[in-house]
């Protein structure tokens, strides 16, 4: 008798097909086609999800304007203990030029503005963290971060200026010959007053003092004819003293800027045509008086 069924053996087999998604294929084929099918569209599934998310990804890391329009709120870092640019009045609360003008430029963009207060030194910091978006904080186009950093035009020059009564008869820088003029050591003003004494016909008589403070009374009691200050001083005299004015024509420049990160370069350009446009309608003049 022969045990081996004749089903069993490999040669003789039928094989049995079936018709599996439109053709016909073994039952195991099937499965296995079924199986095939149903990981492509698991793969394809999470492509479109990884996509998504790439996407996402770039909204979210967008620079400069979008970013910031997209928050809402204009975050701007200072240092407030600069006055008249930026300190804390008597119930902490914020004022000052920069303060005004950073409320301003926000208001422009249709921004909130949220200060980010810090001390001098570590306001680049506020801005490679991510804390901050923008520096106003009375600060000078240090040419060493142009590499990271984009600066606005100025919106102030803080350079050393001619301070006199308004009676004085002086009007310009030469007609500072043959007066007494008196300017703080080692400052700018005192430095160009020295390079510039061979260009008067007779040299002012220069009174060099230790300190700034001192100054302004100086002119105003007629002990000299005119001071060398920094415009930020001078301000702060003439709003205690309205019998002061100062010269159209600096001594010096030291420009103000705004500065933010280089990759938020179009966030400085929407603020440098909200200054133009300050500039344009008087609003600058208007804060700084």
């Amino acid at each position: 008798m022969n045990l081996i069924r004749s089903w069993g053996r490999p040669e003789t087999r039928k094989r049995e097909v079936g018709i599996c998604h439109g053709e016909a294929m073994p039952p195991r084929d099937c499965i296995l086609w079924s199986l095939h099918k149903g990981w492509c569209w698991v793969w394809l599934l999470l492509g479109v999800l990884a996509l998504a998310g790439t996407i996402g990804g770039c909204t979210s890391s967008a620079h400069g304007l979008d970013r910031v329009a997209a928050s809402g709120v204009l975050r701007v870092a200072l240092d407030p203990s600069f006055p008249p640019f930026e300190s804390v009045d008597a119930d902490g609360n914020l004022q000052g030029l920069d303060v005004d003008l950073a409320r301003e430029i926000a208001g422009r963009l249709d921004l909130q503005v949220h200060f980010v207060t810090t001390g001098y030194d570590a306001l680049y910091d506020a801005l490679a963290v991510g804390r901050a978006d923008i520096i106003l904080s009375a600060l000078y186009p240090d040419p060493s971060r142009t590499a990271g950093y984009v600066f606005s035009q100025p919106y102030f020059d803080a350079g050393e200026v001619v301070l006199v009564t308004r009676e004085s008869p002086i009007t310009g820088l030469q007609d500072l010959a043959g007066h007494t003029v008196a300017c703080v050591f080692g400052t700018a003003g005192h430095m160009a007053v020295l390079e510039w004494q061979d260009t008067w016909r007779e040299p002012p008589e220069l009174m060099v003092v230790s300190s700034v403070i001192t100054v302004p009374h100086l002119v105003e009691t007629g002990v000299v004819d005119a001071a060398i200050v920094d415009r930020v001083s001078a301000l702060v005299a003439l709003s205690e003293d309205g019998d002061l004015r100062i010269l159209e024509s600096s001594v010096t420049e030291e420009p103000y800027v705004v500065a933010a990160r280089r990759q938020d370069a179009t966030l400085i350009e929407a603020v440098d045509r909200a200054l133009e446009a300050m500039f344009d309608d008087g609003t600058i003049t208007r804060l700084i008086q």
